[in-house]
């Protein structure tokens, strides 16, 4: 009767364990930063911030690869194929992002051969200016 009584007791507290961890992980908000102030410490950190569009080049696979700049530090914005393929079907197409254009991303910092990049993972996390 006691190993049942431990067996529930266990099995409550993971559970409650796991919504709380739910909720929490749904209500933090990305941290929103200016462009210019994003640096290597902010890797792994989802953040929101702004840019121009300085650097564009469209991979044969469907990547479309963007660099954005604000106050002379330029971020690299990687749009994986198959968020391209989500954008698309939302109506943005990848003539959209054009050089000069101002873009709004949400993502998750992150390096990658020495530069840091933002990486958008849905297409509510990409809003074009």
């Amino acid at each position: 009767m006691e190993e049942k009584f431990i067996l529930l007791a266990c099995f409550l507290c993971s559970f409650t364990g796991l919504f709380l961890t739910y909720f929490v992980a749904k209500s933090i908000e990305p941290f929103e930063i200016e462009l210019s102030e994003i640096n290597y410490e902010f890797i792994g950190r989802t953040v929101s911030t702004r840019g121009k569009i300085v650097y564009k080049k469209l991979h044969p696979s469907g990547h479309l690869f963007l660099s954005l700049e604000e106050k002379g530090l330029k971020i690299q914005v990687p749009i994986f194929s198959s968020l391209m393929k989500k954008i698309e079907e939302n109506g943005i197409k990848e003539e959209d992002f054009w050089i000069g254009r101002i873009l709004e991303v949400k993502g998750v910092v992150d390096e990658y051969q020495g530069q840091l990049q933002i990486i958008p993972r849905k297409v509510e996390d990409l809003r074009l200016r």
